[in-house]
């Protein structure tokens, strides 16, 4: 019990986070993923895409990405960048993005109970209309906890991801 009133106390900031910005951002696409990452595991969550102004403007320099992911090994909070592909998405879709990584008690690879932030690239392929694939690498550095090792890890992810209303 008490490790689900952590993983809903989290969620919760993760949403307060992704509320913060300015005025000028109009949220425009709500999407639910699930995958499994390094160094979480089995994970959920959801991520908004924020437009600048023009909402009809959905070009990859005028958007910005803002997440989270929770689980039973830890959460992550993360913003970044949509990056178009050539072909206009056919392709699917690049994003850089900046991490935040709280590990619990049995990480993946990595330190327990301890704080990693760091970047990672994605490739969102077009599955259809009804998702997406997700695939991303990144690196991390250990920030604060437990110091087995370098402080350093290699994260990856493979997921799905879907909207949250069509």
């Amino acid at each position: 019990m008490h490790q689900l009133l952590r993983i809903l106390a989290r969620a919760a900031v993760i949403v307060v986070i992704a509320s913060l910005f300015p005025a000028k951002l109009h949220a425009s696409d709500l999407w639910l993923d699930a995958s499994y990452a390094k160094p979480l595991r089995w994970n959920v969550g959801a991520f908004l895409f924020f437009d600048q102004d023009d909402v009809q403007n959905r070009n990859g320099g005028r958007r910005i990405i803002v997440g989270g992911n929770v689980g039973p090994n830890g959460m992550q909070a993360w913003g970044g960048k949509p990056l178009d592909l050539p072909g206009g998405g056919s392709n699917g879709a690049l994003d850089l993005r900046a991490v935040i990584t709280r590990t619990w008690d049995n990480p993946r690879g990595a330190s327990p109970n301890s704080t990693y932030v760091g970047g990672e690239v994605g490739w969102l392929g077009q599955v259809g209309f009804w998702g997406a694939s997700r695939l991303s690498v990144g690196y991390a550095k250990r920030v604060s906890g437990p110091s087995p090792g370098d402080g350093h890890i290699l994260t990856w992810g493979v997921g799905f991801e879907i909207p949250a209303f069509w």
